[in-house]
């Protein structure tokens, strides 16, 4: 039987590294045996492991091309596609000054039952035989080890804080709130988390909590101050519903925090659960649960005169996307995949003083969180892969640079 390296992904870019993951496999037999990646001619050995590996190559130079290759004894190597053409280049290093750095994770979903299916009208998965993965298919939960080693590979970045992006429990109860409360208590730097409209679904089912105070968390929209930027938290649920609201208080709010942003000139980022709908949109798939069309508009206006604001961070679709619009075009409106799923992980943020920021796109580098994030990614009849993981230039990238 023929030896392959399969399923090569470049994953992230920096000015100075690359990650990428690959299989190693014997027909559809995981192969447990090293394997050495050349870059620009120079070996690195990635140890012998099962399932799928993940390895990140430092200290290389920026804004350069490199050639890179994979070699397992044996193997036949994998033919150039979509995922990997065969080379890297690095990101451009702008001098300026790094001034703080921080994590996000969204959509973990905390009490999750089971991920795969079909996806049903509304957004969600349906259990129609489908594969699909069950929380009590492993001893601990998936969505708890998928949690647990996202927090343990982001104390290994050493970032200044971590944000939450929505989504946290799964039916928006007690336990849920409360599981997720003990496993950020790992962290080594603060955290700050805010609602999507998972964490709202309890009072349907008989148990109204304010997930807020579950969490130990203020209630949002707030600010947070993070070097000399200022980092604005947003509301957007509405409570029991799928999609997203943002009604004319949240819009005042938002509108008093970017005028004395503005006239400080600081730097700024919006973090939100949903994403924005421009009108005559909202019948696609995924846009039908996001952010209310005429709401939507609302910030996209508002925005519009707005250039201290360097991006929007967003969760809820699962994926990695950019957006820009028409009103704002200065303005990405970032989506991040999630935590508990294929890819499976986290985006890592660095702010400079210039005004501009560094987005990578993170997978969760342990054994287990990598077999179960493979073992997703073929769902939905193939498509989950091209529809979460999205392109590089949405997963690695450089935006807000102020000439």
């Amino acid at each position: 039987m023929t030896r392959q390296i399969r399923d090569v992904e470049l994953f992230g870019v920096t000015e100075s590294s690359f990650t990428l993951s690959f299989d190693l496999r014997e027909g559809d037999e995981a192969i447990d045996s090293e394997a050495r990646i050349i870059v620009g001619g120079e070996r690195h050995l990635v140890p012998a492991t099962h399932g799928t590996r993940l390895v990140r190559i430092e200290g290389l130079p920026a804004d350069t091309a490199l050639p890179v290759t994979i070699e397992a004894p044996g193997a036949e190597p994998a033919p150039p596609d979509a995922f990997f053409g065969g080379s890297v280049t690095t990101s451009p290093d702008s001098g300026a000054a790094q001034v703080a750095s921080f994590a996000t994770l969204n959509d973990v979903h905390f009490g999750e039952e089971r991920f795969g299916g079909a996806f049903g009208p509304e957004g969600d998965s349906v259990d129609d035989g489908s594969p699909a993965v069950r929380a009590s298919d492993t001893e601990i939960p998936y969505w708890r080890f998928m949690n647990e080693d996202a927090v343990a590979d982001i104390n290994r970045c050493d970032v200044d804080c971590t944000f939450i992006k929505g989504d946290i429990a799964d039916r928006g109860l007690r336990w849920q709130f409360e599981a997720a409360a003990e496993t950020w208590a790992a962290f080594d730097r603060p955290w700050h988390a805010f609602l999507g409209n998972h964490d709202y679904y309890g009072k349907a089912l008989g148990e109204d909590v304010d997930g807020y105070a579950l969490l130990q968390q203020p209630h949002a929209p707030r600010a947070v101050e993070l070097g000399n930027w200022r980092i604005l938290l947003l509301e957007t649920p509405e409570p029991g519903a799928h999609h997203g609201v943002f009604d004319d208080a949240r819009l005042a709010w938002l509108r008093e925090q970017l005028e004395e942003t503005h006239d400080l000139a600081r730097p700024t980022l919006l973090m939100m659960h949903h994403q924005p709908v421009p009108p005559g949109h909202e019948h696609g798939f995924v846009n039908r649960i996001g952010l209310l069309p005429e709401h939507s508009t609302r910030i996209f206006d508002l925005l519009a005169a707005q250039p201290q604001v360097a991006g929007m961070l967003i969760g809820h679709t699962h994926r990695n996307r950019i957006r820009r619009y028409e009103q704002c075009p200065h303005v990405p409106f970032i989506e991040v995949h999630c935590a508990k799923d294929y890819p499976g992980g986290w985006a890592h943020y660095r702010l400079f003083d210039d005004g501009h920021f560094r987005q990578e796109a993170r997978r969760t580098n342990s054994a287990r969180a990598l077999e179960h994030a493979s073992r997703c990614r073929d769902f939905f009849d193939g498509g989950y892969r091209r529809f979460a993981l999205g392109s590089l230039g949405e997963r690695s990238f450089i935006s807000g640079l102020r000439a």
